[in-house]
């Protein structure tokens, strides 16, 4: 929980740096059309469940978003800041990891974000055959506009599982 808290205040020397590095916008594997999209998201979900546990994507780099914030409908985000370096996305290796607070002072994993700085992409990027949403400005406040898309992986959304809000995921217990 401590390194949680930790991992919160440092959030925004993170997000400076956030604007200016470079992503590819597109998911270019040489097997894109090999798995359907079900198939893709098993896989994603594979791989993202050892984050179940937020103390393993704090020992593996993911600092809070945004000290201390929870976002309505969506949770706490949790970033991996040299990810948004990467050069091309993965449906394995996520930017950003959202957690829903629990009243047990514990975080549930509910979902998973990808980010793409629009500086850096002509096109809309997607991934699991769906467009990002965007451009948006930044949610910050720091220059620049970015896409994202969000997965439902680990909580169902009735609105559907690329939905940026999911009406089930609650802020109440945040501290």
């Amino acid at each position: 929980m401590k390194k949680f808290l930790v991992a919160l205040m440092i959030a925004f020397l993170s997000l400076s740096a956030m604007s200016t590095v470079s992503a590819h916008p597109h998911h270019h594997d040489k097997d894109d059309d090999k798995f359907s999209v079900r198939e893709e998201l098993m896989i994603s979900k594979k791989a993202l469940k050892k984050y179940r546990d937020i103390d393993v994507a704090l020992d593996e780099g993911f600092t809070g978003l945004m000290p201390g914030a929870c976002v309505p409908k969506m949770g706490i985000h949790l970033i991996k800041p040299n990810r948004v370096d990467d050069a091309k996305l993965s449906i394995t290796r996520p930017e950003i990891l959202v957690y829903e607070p629990m009243k047990d002072g514990s975080y549930k994993l509910v979902a998973a974000e990808w980010y793409v700085p629009a500086e850096e992409t002509n096109k809309t990027p997607y991934l699991f055959k769906q467009k990002f949403q965007g451009p948006m400005a930044n949610h910050d406040g720091s220059p620049g506009k970015h896409y994202d898309l969000h997965a439902w992986l680990f909580k169902k959304n009735p609105d559907g599982m690329f939905e940026p809000e999911n009406e089930r995921v609650s802020c109440k217990y945040a501290k």
